[in-house]
């Protein structure tokens, strides 16, 4: 795609009620976008499995959607994310709070697009290949696990954390950009809801393959999109979805997020995690 002075991240239903949670354009006078709803992780505090899919434009490298560590050089993320861009200006950046920190830097050298991905639809999920691998640290940097032992269906009432680099107000406030676009990496919790409800709620095309979740005046927004939502285990912390899709205006009381569920994709995932 030719993209001289901006790029173009937008899908929009027909009938325009449902939006990609990323649909955002990316210039040099852009800032970065957050979470509705959501706290600025704490100073020295770190989300290790979190990384920051940026790209290359003429005013520099821009923040653009989320994504996972789930191995030294492997990232999971979104297809929505990934299709139609120029990988040789994609690159991820771990173990940072702040998007104005420098980070790890990795290129992103290929990615892989599940076969059946569909728009708004189904299997809005890939897996990046980058170099240099990251180093891993435990504190900073760290792989999320994604798959269990027995493959396990989440279901509604469970909760769940979300972080990310997206918009942090349902629609962006003319003039007060500090307070739209703080650098710094939020974080919420919600819960889960059934599939019915979920479609009931208005996100009439969901399937099993999918994971919504829904809070009070919060969820994910633009710039979102690609990043983990996770759950807490008996083993610790499991990745079971990735951004995918939510109403335009995000947030609103009653409008559910919807996810990627990871479990279903995890043998996919899988397969892709060696050279």
């Amino acid at each position: 795609m030719g993209l001289p002075e901006l790029i173009l991240i937008a899908v929009l239903s027909a009938g325009g009620a449902s939006a990609r949670v990323n649909s955002r354009q990316l210039s040099s006078d852009d800032p970065p976008t957050r979470i509705v709803g959501g706290a600025d992780v704490p100073p020295g505090e770190y989300v290790p499995y979190q990384v920051s899919m940026q790209y290359r434009t003429s005013g520099g490298q821009m923040h653009f959607c989320g994504g996972s560590i789930i191995s030294s050089n492997r990232i999971l993320t979104a297809a929505h994310c990934c299709r139609g861009l120029n990988v040789s200006r994609m690159t991820v950046v771990a173990g940072i709070r702040s998007l104005q920190e420098s980070g790890s830097r990795s290129r992103v050298v290929s990615y892989s697009i599940h076969p059946k991905y569909q728009e708004l639809v189904t299997s809005d999920v890939a897996v990046l290949f980058i170099e240099p691998p990251l180093e891993m640290n435990n504190v900073s940097i760290r792989a999320i696990e994604f798959a269990a032992k027995q493959k396990e269906f989440v279901g509604g009432g469970v909760p769940v954390t979300l972080t990310g680099w997206g918009l942090r107000l349902p629609v962006p406030f003319p003039f007060l950009d500090n307070v739209n676009y703080p650098n710094t990496l939020q974080r919420m919790s919600y819960h889960t809801i059934g599939n019915k409800q979920c479609r009931d709620a208005g996100m009439e095309s969901v399937t099993n393959t999918e994971i919504c979740a829904r809070g009070p005046f919060r969820g994910a927004c633009s710039g979102d999109s690609g990043g983990p939502l996770v759950m807490q285990t008996e083993n610790g912390l499991r990745q079971v979805g990735i951004v995918s899709y939510g109403l335009m205006v995000c947030g609103l009381y009653i409008s559910p997020d919807v996810y990627t569920r990871v479990s279903t994709f995890s043998d996919w995932i899988q397969s892709h995690m060696e050279s």
